[in-house]
């Protein structure tokens, strides 16, 4: 599209873009564009410019969209108003302008947007009156806009609209039509031609009507199969998603089944941390259980020693009584034998008193002896139970370190069943947010896999619509084909009667040429009916 600039307007000064908008096909109405993914092929474009000291716009009513359609034999009209954007209402009329003077292949308002090229076929009612028709097929004869009909104009017109008619028939019926032989026929002459031929003017409007209307319906089927395709296309990219989708649910599952799985796992650990504190805590009581009545033991052991050294040392004093007795007993002795020896008298006496302290003495040697075995044996129960008070300490001592590192191995499984049990929290989190995440996926999923069965059924229901389209189009070519068929005689028809016409009115110039040569200077009278025939008859050059 070319742009001029006002006169009033900088050279330096830029034209800027304020916003686009788009004509969505999906939503039928104009929405702004955001994105460069929402350009298409065909799409249509509006821009409006930006405020500035030399440029005031003032919005107006964008004009209706123009569904796509491609040009009937690639060919492009001159006078086309080729618009694809605009920055202000006024664009719709211009093509508007353009479209009466289009040729007959491409007739309509033509706006090129990337490879496509949109056309506006005119509107040939049914009921259109005579002067309308003619008017009609001169305008749609009128390739170049020119306000006449050239030769090769006319050509191409009935080669367009399917007339079989030779070459000869066609050049002939022009050159009827050109009554003035300039080459070209005028807009009266066009309306003379018309009224002498009636069935071909009727010919040429519906042909030309069904022309256009076959025409829109290939642009309403080239435009079904463009959206059949766009659908397909957004059946692919929703399918695409529905799969994409179903991986990332089906991730998602697989994550939170790892989740649950080390989860469980966790658990399991923290149950076995919480048995196992449960068993060291039971094992602890036990232990303390233990070093009590190990003290109690301690306690009983110091307490029987204490009664052995009690006994042990009464023992002592006895046998220190039993030696000083014997020690006594000895003096005695002593003093006996030297009362013996002083006193012989008293012989028989002292002896039995001798005999009496020898028994004494051996009762006291024997009491020490049993003073002596008591003695070694509470000295060997003493070290017995020295030894079992020692061991029972060790004892003690063993289970004071033993019940210091339960309750060691205590607190590290307390610590570790806190830890596990924040762990258990932590994945506890971590599978709800899995959980959460999932379901959003399978939302997302749902969602996807909703979009493509509505793609799907779009596609479907536009295939249809596309066939459909496409048997109503073969049915219209097969009615315009016996309508053809039937025109086909009656234009002929109507091509003889109008040459054997002419043939007789050549014949009847030709007569009256002869018979006023004949009568020399007579004049044919005003009632004759040859001036009357002349008169009534009208000239086709």
């Amino acid at each position: 599209m070319l742009a001029h600039r006002p006169p009033d307007v900088p050279s330096h000064a830029s034209f800027l873009l304020s916003r686009l908008q788009l004509y969505d096909e999906q939503l039928l109405r104009w929405t702004d564009m955001t994105a460069g993914t929402q350009l298409r092929d065909g799409v249509q474009l509006y821009a409006f410019q930006r405020e500035a000291p030399w440029h005031h716009e003032v919005q107006k009513a964008i004009p209706p969209p123009v569904r796509p359609g491609i040009v009937m034999g690639g060919q492009t009209a001159p006078q086309a108003a080729a618009a694809a954007v605009a920055a202000s209402a006024a664009a719709s009329s211009a093509a508007a302008h353009a479209a009466a003077h289009a040729p007959m292949s491409t007739a309509g308002v033509t706006a090129t947007v990337g490879h496509a090229t949109m056309i506006n076929p005119p509107m040939l009612p049914d009921d259109a009156s005579h002067d309308e028709k003619t008017r009609a097929v001169f305008e749609e004869l009128d390739v170049n806009g020119n306000k006449v009909i050239e030769s090769e104009e006319f050509k191409r017109g009935f080669r367009a609209l399917n007339f079989d008619l030779s070459a000869a028939t066609v050049v002939d019926l022009f050159a009827k039509a050109d009554a003035n032989r300039d080459g070209v026929i005028s807009s009266g002459e066009w309306q003379r031609y018309t009224e002498v031929y009636p069935t071909m003017l009727d010919s040429l409007y519906f042909r030309a009507r069904d022309h256009w209307e076959d025409f829109r319906q290939k642009q309403e089927i080239k435009a079904a199969r463009d959206e059949l395709e766009a659908k397909k296309e957004a059946e692919k990219q929703a399918h695409a998603v529905h799969l994409e989708a179903q991986h990332a649910t089906n991730t998602q599952e697989k994550r939170l089944a790892a989740a649950e799985l080390a989860l469980a796992e966790i658990v399991e650990a923290e149950r076995d941390a919480k048995n196992r504190l449960l068993d060291g805590q039971r094992d602890t009581e036990a232990a303390l259980r233990e070093r009590a009545q190990r003290s109690q033991d301690l306690e009983l052991a110091r307490e029987r020693e204490r009664q052995r050294t009690l006994g042990h040392t009464e023992t002592q004093r006895d046998t220190d009584r039993a030696e000083q007795n014997l020690a006594h007993q000895e003096a005695e002795q002593a003093r006996s034998q030297d009362k013996e020896k002083q006193c012989a008298h008293l012989m028989l006496e002292a002896q039995r008193e001798t005999e009496r302290c020898r028994r004494a003495e051996q009762e006291a040697a024997a009491d020490l002896q049993a003073a002596r075995d008591r003695e070694q044996h509470a000295n060997l129960a003493f070290l017995e139970e020295k030894r079992q008070t020692e061991l029972s300490q060790d004892r003690l001592a063993q289970a004071e370190m033993e019940l210091q590192q339960r309750i060691a191995r205590d607190r590290d499984l307390d610590a570790r069943s806190r830890e596990a049990a924040v762990t258990t929290d932590r994945e506890k989190i971590r599978r709800d947010d899995e959980d959460r995440v999932l379901q959003i996926a399978r939302d997302a999923e749902q969602q996807a896999h909703m979009r493509h069965l509505e793609s799907q059924r779009a596609v479907e229901d536009q295939d249809k619509k596309v066939l459909a389209q496409e048997a109503e189009k073969q049915a219209a070519h097969q009615r315009r084909k016996q309508v053809e068929d039937q025109e086909k005689p009656l234009l002929e028809q109507e091509v003889r009667l109008r040459e054997q016409r002419d043939s007789l009115e050549e014949k009847e110039a030709k007569l009256r040429n002869d018979a006023t040569l004949f009568h020399g200077t007579r004049t044919i009278s005003s009632t004759s009916p040859y001036r009357v025939m002349h008169e009534r008859s009208p000239r086709l050059g």
